[in-house]
């Protein structure tokens, strides 16, 4: 009942988050999900609604816009899950969860978002400030989309795994094998259980795939990325310093020529427009008023440099422009060509070449340089990196987006690769809990129940591995017929013992069999003894016994446990019912017919290994046994089918119609033993058999008094009323002794010269 209402709870859960995902889905085509290229130094926030049209306008007609209109089929996916047919609508066999279309729609729905943030991404991302602009449920909604992708891949790979009729047979294999571990395991396989996910194969070749693949890639771009930086930085810097040496060349051809100068500078911002890095500011600073020399700037006391000609007041000389510090001056302006330094907290690149002239020659001859203004371009950092960070995002969605492919087909890869191992395992583990299961005589010890099912459908070493254990199974089925259960549950221990045990053991012999096998080929010989023999261990395997050994149509079989004699003696019974309705069936058929003959003896015997050390067998050793044997033989001396001990009588006499046959000294054995004849279970007692049983003790009673005439009497009754076999071996002993007369101490038994 719990296990029903936790099912319920989980559709219930389920049903309410297929819902809001899509009630998520619609909304989502409303939501910011990026930012539009700089506008004004502003980045416009766009909607999933309006991105296609706003892409398109921006880059123009490309296949990556128009894959944008598929943003526009997301609310469409999430009005079919409102519906209800995802989970209980109509057609759900077609459209449930659980089916291919949903789960390929599932990663549909979760590829579009993701898809619509990283192109505008990968678009627009040129500065840092773009990125600043995107809205946190940009981010947001990007990574629900990425995780949704993923449990939906995930989903979809068990979905089809689920269409695998192994694959299903596989799961419920391992649950079992897992509920069997958890009932034995101790603490530190608990421990070890917990983490068995990071030591599997599939994850092993993921994490080190995915590490190969991921240093590859990060290193290689990361290379890439600082190359291609800097190759930027060159081509800027060799360019701005030609600039800032071009234009202090000018000023010192045109000093004091304004009109020169504004067209010189006029011209550079036209040419500004057109280049593929533009400078924030082209600019000229000097200080006229106060004579600088170069071989005084390392002294201090360096006065500020006043913008006389900028870019960014054109046609105006000396505008309302920061001047450069003493500080900057006297550390830049004596500089061989040109240099160029960075103002990280402003985020901008300074060029600067200085503006020299002779000075006039002082007292002493010697004509000193005179430093009379720098030439400076100015430019953006961010402007200057526009196709660096452009670059970068973009590599970095083609990264995520082929580590993440990866990590996908490693997974499926993967799969395939372990799945056939998993299926090995498998086989082979029903394999052994079979021989496991016969070992410890849990299970019925047959050739059917080892069945190797190979599922492994590649063609690699696996399959021919799995092909090399069906070949060991096959062996394995061949041998087994061959091995009693008790010699299996030997083999368990792995050493050769012996132990005194108490069992029950019951022969058996086929009358007959010679005369029904007469002019018959040895092949249809062994079939027809193989189906008696088949017939007779089912029954002792049914009743709870084990087949020790045949010899010939002869079969030992033994009982264990506290109702071994009652077993037996039922096995007994049910081995003649069996044998009466095969005869009967050749009588019909006019064929020559068998009957059996039973013994049942229990007792203590040596139970172990007895053989050669490269050849051993696990039998019964003991007068217990020797004795059963004997009785079986006895069936034939007394016309009898069944013949018990006393000691098997005393135990089953309640459940069980028998009567005393004789005490007898079996051949071999010198002290007597009070034997006695099966005939009934007591609940399907015939009235007769009482009858039969009262008159031949009667009988045998007057028979052991030597009174002849009476024993007669008794004996020639059963025979004219029931044709009583045993009553008939018995009037024969009284007619021989009414002949030959038995010494005075004769105390009854009967001795068998015969086995």
């Amino acid at each position: 009942m719990e296990k029903v209402n936790r099912s319920d709870t989980m559709a219930t859960a389920g049903i309410i988050l297929d819902r809001l995902s899509g009630a998520l889905f619609v909304l989502w085509l409303f939501l910011p999900i990026g930012a539009s290229t700089a506008v004004d130094g502003t980045y416009p926030v766009m909607t999933a609604l309006a991105l296609p049209f706003e892409y398109l306008r921006l880059s123009g007609l490309s296949l990556a816009g128009i894959a944008l209109f598929a943003a526009w089929a997301m609310p469409l996916f999430g009005l079919w899950k409102l519906s209800g047919f995802a989970l209980d609508g109509i057609k759900g066999e077609r459209f449930g969860p659980g089916t291919r279309l949903s789960a390929f729609l599932r990663i549909a729905a979760t590829v579009i978002p993701a898809y619509c943030f990283v192109v505008p991404f990968a678009a627009y991302g040129d500065r840092p400030a773009y990125f600043a602009a995107v809205p946190v449920i940009a981010y947001v909604v990007a990574l629900l989309a990425f995780a949704g992708n993923v449990a939906s891949v995930i989903l979809a790979i068990r979905i089809l795994n689920r269409l695998d009729p192994v694959y299903n047979d596989f799961v419920e294999f391992r649950k079992t094998l897992k509920a069997g571990e958890a009932a034995t395991a101790d603490r530190k396989n608990k421990l070890f259980a917990a983490f068995e996910v990071v030591y599997r194969i599939k994850t092993k070749l993921i994490i080190a795939f995915m590490s190969v693949v991921g240093i590859v890639v990060i290193v290689l771009s990361t290379v890439t990325l600082t190359g291609y930086r800097a190759t930027i930085f060159k081509a800027v810097s060799d360019g701005a310093r030609n600039q800032a040496e071009q234009a202090a060349a000018i000023y010192k051809i045109n000093l004091g020529d304004s009109l020169a100068m504004f067209e010189y500078l006029d011209r550079q911002s036209k040419l500004n427009e057109r280049a593929e890095f533009h400078f924030a500011s082209f600019e000229v600073f000097s200080n006229l008023k106060v004579e600088v020399y170069l071989d005084a700037l390392s002294g201090g006391n360096v006065p500020d440099f006043a913008s006389e000609y900028s870019t960014l007041a054109p046609g105006k000389r000396f505008p309302d422009r920061p001047a450069i510090p003493g500080a900057v001056v006297a550390k830049y302006g004596a500089v061989e060509g040109s240099a160029g330094f960075a103002d990280v907290k402003a985020k901008v690149l300074t060029f600067i070449s200085p503006i020299t002239t002779k000075g006039k020659a002082s007292a002493d001859g010697v004509r000193r340089d005179r430093l009379i203004g720098l030439a400076a371009i100015i430019f953006d950092e961010d402007v200057i990196f526009e196709p660096f960070f452009r670059t970068r995002s973009s590599v970095i969605a083609i990264t995520v987006f082929f580590l993440y492919l990866s990590a996908i087909i490693v997974f499926i890869v993967g799969d395939r690769i372990v799945r056939p191992l998993l299926y090995l395992r498998m086989g082979v583990r029903r394999i052994s809990n079979s021989l496991r299961g016969m070992i410890r005589g849990e299970t019925r010890v047959s050739a059917e129940n080892l069945v190797y099912s190979d599922h492994v459908i590649t063609r690699d070493e696996i399959k021919s591995l799995s092909g090399e254990i069906g070949e060991m199974v096959t062996v394995i089925r061949g041998i087994v017929p061959y091995i009693s259960a008790s010699t299996l549950k030997q083999a368990e221990k792995g050493t050769s013992s012996s132990v005194e045990k108490n069992l029950t053991f019951l022969f058996t012999d086929i009358r007959g069999f010679t005369t029904l096998c007469e002019g018959k080929r040895p092949d249809e010989v062994v079939s027809i003894l193989n189906r008696y023999l088949g017939l007779e261990t089912e029954i002792v395997i049914r009743n709870h016994g084990d087949v020790d050994k045949f010899v010939g149509d002869e079969l030992m079989a033994f009982f264990d446990g506290p109702e071994k004699e009652l077993n037996a003696c039922r096995a007994a019974m049910e081995l003649r019912h069996t044998m009466q309705e095969e005869r009967e069936a050749r009588e019909k058929e006019g064929l020559v017919t068998v009957e059996i003959g039973i013994g049942v003896n229990t007792g203590p015997v040596v139970f172990g290994s007895v053989g050669a050390q490269d050849r051993m067998d696990f039998t019964s050793i003991g007068d217990t046994v020797n004795l059963a044997a004997r009785l079986e033989g006895a069936n034939k001396e007394y016309r009898s089918k069944t013949i018990i001990t006393d000691a098997v009588y005393r135990l089953v006499k309640d459940e069980f119609v028998c009567r005393e046959l004789d005490f007898v000294a079996v051949k071999g054995k010198r002290d007597p033993v009070r034997i006695y004849e099966l005939l009934q279970a007591t609940s399907r007692a015939a009235e007769k058999l009482d009858k039969i049983r009262k008159v031949f003790e009667m009988g045998l009673i007057a028979y052991r008094k030597k009174n002849w005439a009476k024993a007669r009497i008794a004996f020639e009754k059963n025979i004219a009323a029931f044709k009583d076999g045993p009553s008939a071996i018995f009037l024969d002993r009284v007619a021989y002794f009414e002949k030959y007369p038995v010494p005075e101490d004769w105390d009854g038994v009967f001795r068998m010269t015969v086995k």
